[in-house]
């Protein structure tokens, strides 16, 4: 046999055979988009929420707004004394509220840094202070308390140096609005005004005797 006969056919050069390649089909060829089909559910809750909390707000401003006019329209029915009562009380209160806020920020001083001078007054139930100081005492507030421990305010706006001040039991108001006994027994004296406050008698001792 000869050589030729031997080997093996090679095949023809040039485009490789079809049926080994696969194709492409240009018409399976799709463009596909990202597209969410619903919201989610907490962006769907957000409109009705916001919108049930505006109608809450509004029912609750209502409400408070009813109350109020109420309240004004039952005191505008009361008779005058209850009117002149509820006044004086809550002028107490704020005095009260006011002068506390302001002594508990200056503190509580010592008797004699004052200069006051608790005057005895024999066979009245009076208080008399007098300023021995060099400088005035601006929004003075005397309390005084009795012997059943009853607390009675005075109000003064302004005591000079080398003055006093005398309180009488019709100057000194309860936590009610109501003047004090004409015959109170005077048990404790504390004074404060803009600069603070100092106690002047305690269980009826004068302190301001030790403090000269």
């Amino acid at each position: 046999m000869s050589e030729g006969a031997n080997q093996p056919e090679q095949p023809p050069r040039g485009t490789p055979s079809s049926s080994n390649v696969p194709r492409v089909s240009q018409t399976n060829l799709r463009v596909m988009t990202a597209a969410r089909t619903a919201p989610l559910p907490k962006e769907q809750q957000q409109g009705p929420l916001g919108q049930k909390l505006k109608s809450e707000s509004a029912n609750v401003a209502l409400n408070a707004l009813s109350i109020v006019k109420e309240m004004v329209q039952d005191f505008r029915q009361q008779d005058r004394f209850f009117k002149y009562k509820a006044f004086i009380v809550g002028g107490w209160l704020l005095l009260s509220v006011v002068t506390f806020g302001a002594t508990c920020a200056r503190g509580v001083k010592q008797t004699g840094d004052f200069g006051a001078k608790l005057v005895p007054v024999a066979g009245r139930s009076s208080v008399t202070i007098m300023n021995k100081s060099e400088a005035p005492w601006i929004e003075v507030t005397l309390i005084v308390k009795d012997d059943r421990g009853a607390e009675w305010r005075a109000s003064v706006a302004r005591v000079e140096p080398a003055r006093e001040v005398t309180v009488s039991p019709k100057q000194l108001l309860g936590a009610g609005g109501q003047a004090a006994p004409s015959d109170i027994s005077i048990r404790g004296v504390e004074m404060r005004t803009s600069e603070g406050r100092a106690t002047l008698m305690v269980d009826g001792r004068n302190l301001t005797d030790d403090a000269q």
